[in-house]
């Protein structure tokens, strides 16, 4: 085991130790009676977290994780091609929802946004990922905010906002997820930014607020295809409680969903379309255009004899991802040893998801009735779990489809923190700095390892060999493959060489062109498998992009150029 692992049991303990501690206080009556930090000293530390949040998710962004994931490449190459011939890669002008892959795959927000990179400052990884960094970055101010809000006239809500904010700056999950660049990945910052806009609403009154937090919700929908479910649960939950407990008003909810269906109008058109049968409308500037295949197989679990099994299942993984973690996971928003949130964390987060539970309902504790801004805070994450849990049932399991429960988690997290905070003042310190520790361990690993073990999926080493290659044969050499290693190596060779997107989806060649996500077998001068016998007179004048493992295919290579990129070999006569 590694010395994370023994840390792991240790914070664990100790976590279910204070936790224990803090119950028994309370039940004993005691209470911290020590002033909470002043505002001055709370916004100082509030900007050192940021100032941290922003260095790990900036540092080496372009190198960390080394190489390009195929699904950041089809983004990527989508965004190039629309910025600079106003088409996506299968020939359509500023489609409402570039199809991608056939079955989508690429959700049209972060592919838009990647066009106004482009556009200002050219294609490469680092501004490719540029976007979900900073997105990242800005949620942790978000999330900073609205726990702010959330506890606004609460004792000692300084800490606890500041606890929310630090947890998040250094969280395994979020960090991995802000430094590179899968659709998915902004849909915290864009549910984030809804809530706080919600939480401005609630606190000032104001349906002028709320129609901004429908309409950033709305948006939320063109982020991820999760979010189609999660979202409308999300706002039923809500709409009803805020009108139960009267701070919600008939008038807001109508115009809220007025503007929620305005913003949403253009997608959901897109959905008819596509699920109705209604033809398509492609235009020379824009197109609803339609999927080539469903995406159903690949993403929800079958409604026969084993749905309730598979349910029970996908429930056991939510479990698991928010507290010890999945190992079956993809590596992408995994890293063994620290979980989503930490393998340690969960004694404290449970006691939170109780005590908010509690004050839901109840709307009362100890001091009395609670706040309308208090109990709509608490209500927001846990409509966001509720609409996840509906989703997961459904789902095949996957972190990324899971991408809006984790916030929710770390803020039950702080929450717990907190009531313990309220009875021993030292033990929330050493919730934190347990925390800490975990935080310095995971950020060293991930800086020094972490590319290492995401070999498989970022596949170092292929996209420049590949370039490689093009730059040698321009487009009169034929340039043939290999698969070793790989995952739509086509859709890198597309990335990276800046391929002209009318010659690709004039001459491509799908292995199945109506498969949920269409692989390439072969497009222009490219082709994406070796022959039999590589040294064969007929491919003399061919170049070839090969591993290591098969350079031994050429015999001698004292009659070849063989240029090196780490793994993967250019050779050609």
């Amino acid at each position: 085991m590694r010395l994370i692992d023994y840390y792991n049991y240790i914070a664990t303990a100790a976590y279910i130790l204070m936790g224990v501690a803090a119950v028994f206080l309370y039940l004993r009556g005691k209470k911290n009676d020590k002033k909470g930090l002043g505002d001055g000293v709370t916004g100082i530390l509030f900007l050192l977290i940021m100032i941290i949040a922003s260095v790990i998710r900036l540092y080496k962004l372009g190198e960390i994780p080394l190489g390009l994931q195929q699904d950041e490449a089809s983004i990527g190459y989508d965004a190039y091609t629309l910025a600079t011939y106003g088409i996506d890669r299968n020939g359509y002008h500023w489609p409402i929802y570039p199809i991608t892959w056939g079955c989508g795959g690429g959700s049209p927000l972060l592919i838009y946004l990647n066009v106004i990179s482009v556009s200002l400052f050219g294609p490469s990884i680092r501004n490719l990922r540029m976007i979900p960094a900073v997105c990242g970055i800005l949620t942790v101010a978000l999330f900073y905010a609205i726990i702010r809000i959330t506890l606004e006239g609460r004792k000692f809500r300084n800490e606890i906002a500041l606890l929310g904010a630090g947890f998040l700056s250094v969280c395994p999950w979020h960090v991995i997820l802000s430094r590179w660049s899968l659709d998915c990945n902004i849909m915290p910052f864009n549910l984030m930014l809804a809530f706080w806009l919600f939480m401005l609403g609630v606190r000032k009154k104001s349906g002028f607020f709320y129609c901004l937090s429908s309409a950033a919700f709305a948006i939320c929908m063109y982020s991820y295809g999760a979010a189609t479910i999660v979202v409308p649960i999300l706002l039923l939950v809500m709409c009803a409680y805020g009108l139960k407990i009267r701070t919600l008003t008939w008038k807001n909810v109508i115009s809220a969903f007025v503007i929620f269906i305005v913003v949403f109008l253009p997608l959901l058109i897109f959905y008819a379309i596509n699920y109705l049968g209604l033809p398509e409308i492609v235009t020379e500037h824009f197109a609803f255009n339609k999927f080539t295949a469903a995406r159903t197989g690949e993403a929800f679990i079958a409604l026969d004899s084993s749905f309730w099994s598979n349910a029970i299942g996908n429930l056991k993984s939510m479990l698991l991802a928010v507290t010890i973690g999945d190992e079956h996971h993809t590596i992408a928003h995994y890293y063994p040893g620290y979980a989503s949130l930490y393998e340690f964390t969960f004694p404290i987060t449970f006691i939170g998801l109780l005590i908010c539970i509690k004050h839901v309902v109840t709307g009362k504790d100890k001091k009395g009735h609670l706040s309308c801004e208090y109990r709509m805070g608490l209500m927001l994450f846990l409509s966001a779990v509720i609409g996840s849990v509906v989703l997961d049932i459904v789902i095949l399991p996957d972190i990324n489809r899971l991408v809006m429960m984790f916030i929710p988690f770390i803020f039950f997290f702080v929450i717990g923190a907190g009531f313990i905070l309220e009875h021993a003042r030292m033990l929330f310190v050493a919730i934190a700095g347990l925390l800490l520790i975990g935080a310095l361990s995971f950020t060293k690993d991930y800086f020094e390892d972490y590319s290492h073990y995401a070999l498989s999926i970022y596949m170092p080493g292929y996209g420049d060999a590949v370039s490689r290659a093009y730059e040698v044969s321009g487009d009169t050499r034929m340039i043939r493959s290999t698969y070793e290693g790989l995952s739509s190596p086509f859709m890198l060779a597309l990335y990276y060489t800046n391929y002209d997107p009318h010659k690709f989806y004039t001459t491509v060649e799908y292995k199945d062109p109506y498969a949920e996500f269409r692989i390439a077998r072969s497009f222009g001068n490219f082709v994406f498998e070796l022959p039999d016998n590589v040294t064969d007179e007929k491919y003399a004048s061919d170049i070839f992009v090969v591993s290591s493992s098969e350079l031994e295919l050429f015999g001698d290579l004292s009659a070849y150029n063989v240029d090196d990129f780490g793994g993967y070999f250019v050779v050609y006569k």
